[in-house]
C-alpha cells in the first residue's frame, strides 16, 4: 500500500484493501456518537468528555491482564468502556455538589487509571504491550475485524441512547430545576448522560488514540456550533463534520503516506479553523 503508481488504479486498489475498508466503517460508528457530544456542549460538560477518554488507558490495561490469564474473558476494550462509564458516573454525581469537587473527582479518577496502566504495563510482555499502548496511539489501519465490531456495538448503544431519551436529555441541559420540578428524575438522566458520553469517549479513543481523540470529542461539536443554532441542526452537522474529517483523514493518509490518525486531526483543525474564519467574516 506504500508503493505508489497508476495514479487512479493505485488509489482505487488502495480503497478497496481490507485495512482501509475497516478503517473506513470505524470512522463510520464513530461518527454515530457526535450527537452526544452536542448534548455535553449543551451540558456545560464537553471538556469533561476527552478526559474521561484517559480512563480507557487503564480499563484496557486491566483488559489486557485478565485475559492473559483467562484467554475467553473477552476484548479488553469491553474493560476499557467500563472503566470510562464508571469513571464519568462518579465524576457527574460527585461534580454536582459543586466545580471544584468535580475537578478533583476528575483528577484523581484519571490518576488511578493511569496508575494501573503504568503498573500493569510493565509487568507485560512486548506483544501485550502493544495491544495497550494502542489505546494511547492509535491507527485506524490497523483495526481488526473485531475491532471494527466493538466499534459498531458501542456506537449503536450510544446513538440509540441518545435518540430515545433526547428531550429528556436537552431539559436537563438548558432547565435542570424545572424539569426536577416537574418529576424527572434529572439525576438519573445526567449519569445516563455521562455514561453515553464515557462509551463515546472509549469509541473514539480505540478509534483515534487517547493523545489525539480530543479532535473527534470536541471539534465536530465545536463547528456545529458555528455552523447552527437549532439543536437538531448542530446534531447533524457534528455527525457530518465527524464523518468528513475520518474519511477526508484516510485520504489525505493514503496521498501522503502520513499517519492516519494525524491526518483526521489535521482534517479536523482545518474545517474548525475555516468554519471559524467564515463565522468571523459574517460578523466583520
Amino acid at each position: 500500500m506504500k508503493e505508489r503508481g497508476g495514479g487512479s488504479s493505485y488509489w482505487v486498489i488502495s480503497m478497496l484493501d481490507p485495512f482501509v475498508l475497516r478503517a473506513i466503517v470505524g470512522v463510520i460508528f464513530a461518527s454515530f456518537s457526535a450527537p452526544i457530544s452536542v448534548i455535553m456542549l449543551l451540558r456545560g460538560a464537553l471538556y469533561i468528555t476527552p478526559e474521561v477518554s484517559h480512563a480507557a488507558l487503564g480499563g484496557a490495561a486491566v483488559g489486557v491482564l485478565i485475559q492473559a490469564f483467562l484467554p475467553g474473558a473477552g476484548d479488553p476494550f469491553v474493560f476499557a468502556i467500563v472503566f470510562c462509564v464508571a469513571t464519568s458516573i462518579l465524576v457527574s454525581r460527585v461534580g454536582r455538589s459543586s466545580q471544584q469537587a468535580l475537578g478533583m473527582m476528575l483528577s484523581v479518577s484519571l490518576a488511578v487509571s493511569v496508575m494501573l496502566y503504568v503498573i500493569i504495563r510493565s509487568y507485560m510482555p512486548i506483544e501485550r504491550r502493544i495491544l495497550v499502548d494502542s489505546y494511547l496511539v492509535s491507527d485506524l489501519l490497523l483495526l481488526s475485524e473485531m475491532d471494527v465490531l466493538s466499534l459498531a456495538a458501542a456506537s449503536t448503544v450510544s446513538l440509540i441512547v441518545t435518540i430515545m431519551f433526547y428531550r429528556e436529555f436537552i431539559y436537563i441541559c438548558f432547565d435542570m430545576e424545572t424539569a426536577e420540578s416537574f418529576g424527572l428524575k434529572t439525576g438519573l438522566y445526567d449519569s445516563l448522560l455521562f455514561a453515553v458520553s464515557a462509551i463515546t469517549a472509549a469509541v473514539v479513543a480505540r478509534t483515534m488514540g487517547i493523545l489525539l481523540s480530543v479532535t473527534l470529542l470536541v471539534i465536530p461539536a465545536a463547528v456545529s456550533r458555528l455552523l447552527a443554532r437549532r439543536i437538531g441542526m448542530m446534531l447533524l452537522a457534528s455527525f457530518t463534520v465527524e464523518a468528513i474529517s475520518g474519511l477526508g483523514g484516510i485520504t489525505v493518509s493514503l496521498l501522503y503516506d502520513i499517519p492516519t490518525s494525524g491526518a483526521i486531526a489535521l482534517v479536523s483543525i482545518m474545517l474548525f479553523s475555516a468554519c471559524y474564519l467564515f463565522k468571523l467574516v459574517l460578523k466583520s
